[in-house]
């Protein structure tokens, strides 16, 4: 056989035209089927199904010797693993073809269901649908397969739509569209409502406690799995885990739907996306409380206090005492240690030690500062020693480092009761909203215009309070946080030098930044608070 020198050069594949199996009897094939939940009724579907791909395999001349079943929404094939051990089979010719009840019971998708077909004729399989009497082998322009595609696609869209005015209708009312309740609640004997869990709810009051009592999230995860708690799916906890309970406003007794939605990206994969805020249906009173206000808030003002500090931490190690929290005075750079190998061979083979400014803002004239490590080490050392020992120094910088525009607490406390009763009209106008729209007073578009200026406005007055009581929290505890400082340390900052290199870098990192000039004298210092 003579062979052209392209293809002897070239390792094609053979092709195989699933066509010439069209006469063929006893062809190994695979049944499909695809069920959208577990419920009890869907489960049935699955037996009527296998008897009838079984029937019709047995009456057409097949010999059906697999069935894969996928308990999976319609939308998304490359989710669904059965239908990927199908494709698995066909590749390896365990099949020659496949056979499916119907296409909207193979994909409701007709990117998804073209994608079916093209894959299995790649490897040489047909693809048959008993109720569309649709048969691959036949169809070589896809044009009936797209049809039949396009109608399943519609018909999804359709229950789609039926289902979600069914679960609004059910949030207006205040009632539960979610299966797996928060931690701490549970449904109620008809399934409308969220009912405290007695067992859980135990459980989330020990996690806000132990937070307010200064437990981060992680100490409060391994505490739960310690005690062999488990989570609301039976699994290990988690610092997501805690964090989710400790932000969800469910605990506060509020229902919060339509936030999110699923939709194709330009890969036909599904993608959350958050929905407009004019689009949420928030409910407020529609269950059980677990939570005052006050603690709510109090805990995501905690949370973000303690993200905005881990922001300025440092992931790895120091390995010299002043990098990173050393500043340069002229540039405002940050400063860096580093170490020089010593040029010549001598007997100690010592390296040298020094900080370095970069200069990076360009700022910093001339050459590149540094300074000798050991210098600028003692005089840190000094500092410290200096700073800790004079309370009303010690006092004085910390309350320069809470950056009040004034120290007057009576004016702040003030300001905030007058942002408290802002915010309360706010969200008394929203309730009024909500309501003229269910009755219809007002239309669509003047509900969504007034509601999301008043939710601006609810946001605003919300972020100022939460900024007026971090300030006033500050300045209340300014004073105990110097006396227990000054308690703490003032035994071990007189033998400073001889502490071993963590207690020193301890004492230093209740510093922020620490300013040095050109010549390595420290000029100025801000407070961690």
């Amino acid at each position: 056989m003579f062979i052209p020198p392209h293809i002897t050069s070239q390792n094609y594949p053979s092709y195989e035209d699933a066509k010439k199996t069209l006469e063929e009897k006893g062809l190994e094939i695979g049944g499909y089927i695809r069920i959208s939940t577990k419920k009890d009724s869907q489960k049935s579907s699955i037996g009527n199904q296998k008897k009838l791909l079984e029937q019709w395999a047995e009456v057409n001349g097949y010999k059906l010797s697999k069935i894969y079943i996928d308990v999976k929404s319609g939308e998304y094939t490359y989710l669904r693993n059965e239908i990927n051990h199908m494709f698995e089979d066909a590749k390896q010719g365990k099949i020659k073809g496949v056979v499916s009840k119907e296409i909207a019971r193979t994909s409701r998708d007709v990117m998804d269901i073209i994608s079916i077909k093209r894959t299995l004729s790649d490897y040489g399989a047909f693809f048959i649908s008993i109720k569309e009497n649709y048969d691959s082998r036949t169809d070589d322009d896809e044009f009936l397969l797209i049809l039949h595609g396009a109608l399943a696609q519609k018909e999804r869209k359709t229950t789609s739509s039926r289902v979600k005015v069914t679960q609004l209708i059910k949030a207006k009312e205040g009632k539960t569209n979610v299966p797996l309740p928060a931690y701490g609640y549970m449904l109620s004997e008809d399934r409308q409502k969220l009912v405290v869990n007695p067992e859980t709810a135990p459980v989330y009051r020990q996690i806000v406690e132990k937070f307010f009592n200064g437990w981060g999230q992680l100490k409060i995860a391994k505490w739960l799995n310690e005690k062999g708690i488990k989570t609301r799916r039976g699994g290990q906890w988690s610092t997501n885990g805690i964090r989710t309970i400790l932000s969800n406003p469910v605990y506060l007794g509020v229902t919060i739907y339509n936030v999110t939605t699923l939709i194709r990206d330009s890969k036909g994969r599904q993608k959350r996306v958050i929905r407009p805020q004019e689009e949420w249906i928030v409910r407020e009173n529609t269950h059980e409380p677990l939570i005052t206000q006050d603690e709510f808030d109090k805990i995501q003002v905690l949370m973000r206090h303690k993200q905005e500090k881990y922001q300025h931490e440092w992931s790895c190690d120091r390995k010299y005492l002043g990098s990173s929290i050393l500043r340069c005075a002229t540039c405002k750079g940050k400063i860096y240690g580093f170490n020089v190998k010593p040029k010549r061979k001598k007997k100690d083979n010592q390296y040298s030690f020094y900080y370095r400014c970069q200069g990076i803002n360009g700022k910093c004239e001339g050459k590149m500062k540094s300074w000798d490590m050991q210098t600028i080490d003692e005089r840190l050392l000094l500092f410290i020693k200096s700073f800790f020992v004079d309370k009303d120094k010690l006092l004085s910088t910390m309350k320069r480092n809470v950056n009040f525009f004034s120290e007057d607490p009576s004016g702040l406390i003030n300001k905030r009761e007058r942002c408290r009763l802002k915010l309360e009209k706010a969200v008394e106008a929203i309730k009024k909203q909500q309501l003229a729209y269910e009755q219809d007073v007002i239309n669509l578009e003047e509900y969504k215009e007034r509601i999301t200026e008043l939710r601006e406005e609810k946001n605003t007055l919300q972020q100022n309070i939460d900024s007026l009581n971090h300030k006033l929290e500050k300045l209340d505890n300014a004073e105990n946080l110097v006396n227990e400082l000054f308690e703490i340390i003032k035994n071990h900052v007189e033998n400073i030098d001889e502490l071993p290199l963590e207690e020193k870098f301890t004492l230093i990192g209740h510093f922020s930044e620490i300013y040095i000039d050109e010549n390595g004298n420290i000029v100025d210092a801000k407070f961690r608070i």
